[in-house]
Formats: structure tokens, sequence, C-alpha cells
């Protein structure tokens, strides 16, 4: 499968996973709880998924990192990002505290995505179409 497939499958996966998100009936403040933690780890998952990335240009051998940073820290600071807003979604901000905590989920989408930014990047400009990226 060509890289460009992949990439467009990838995408289509993650906005339809987005879109039945925000479809889902709320439960109510069962999820509350969740929110605390996930808005501290995504900005710091953020900056080292971007300092990861960032660092594939620089590694000797960066083919190794190429898989943890796509498949798990990328993602993870994009998802704990977005999970925060969507247990928030739909609600009146009245406590300084849930500004502050989706402030943070923001920041970690934004490091998030300069992350998948600087690793395709990486991929575009350091390989040749057609090799095996990530083995």
């Amino acid at each position: 499968m060509r890289l460009t497939i992949q990439v467009v499958a990838s995408a289509a996966l993650v906005m339809a996973v987005l879109w039945g998100m925000w479809r889902l009936p709320r439960r109510g403040e069962a999820l509350f709880d969740w929110a605390p933690p996930m808005a501290l780890i995504s900005p710091w998952a953020g900056v080292l998924a971007l300092v990861t990335s960032v660092l594939l240009w620089v590694l000797p051998y960066p083919d190794r990192w190429v898989s943890l940073t796509f498949l798990l820290l990328d993602p993870g600071a994009i998802a704990t990002g977005v999970l925060v807003l969507w247990i928030y979604r739909g609600r009146v901000h009245t406590s300084p505290t849930i500004d502050s905590q989706c402030l943070q989920a923001k920041v970690g989408i934004a490091l998030g995505m300069l992350a998948i930014v600087a690793g395709y990047l990486y991929v575009m400009w350091s390989k040749s179409p057609g090799t095996a990226v990530g083995t």
C-alpha cells in the first residue's frame, strides 16, 4: 500500500472517530474525573512528541524511532487533548480551572500537530519513495 493511501485512510479514520465522538450522548458528569489528569498529560505528551520528531533529523538511526513517534507519541498527545475537550463539550465554562484545562488540551493538540508535521517532513525529505520506514 502506498504511503499516500495510508495517510489518507488514517486521516479519514481520525475524522470519522472525532465525528462519532461528538455525536455520542452526554453521560452527565461521569467522566469529569478523567479530564484533569488528561489535561496535564496532553501538553507534556505534545512536547515529548515534538522533541522526538525534531530529533529524527539528527539521530544516527532515526528509523528505530519513527514508529514510536507516529504510532504512540503523536496520537497520544492529540487524543488526550481531544478527550478533555470532548468531556467538557457543550458546557458553559464558568470555572477558571476548566478554562485552564481546555487551554492545556488545545496546547497539547497543537504541539501534537506540529510533531506530526515535523515527522512527515522528515519522512518526505529523507526517504526515497517505496523504502520501508520504521524498520
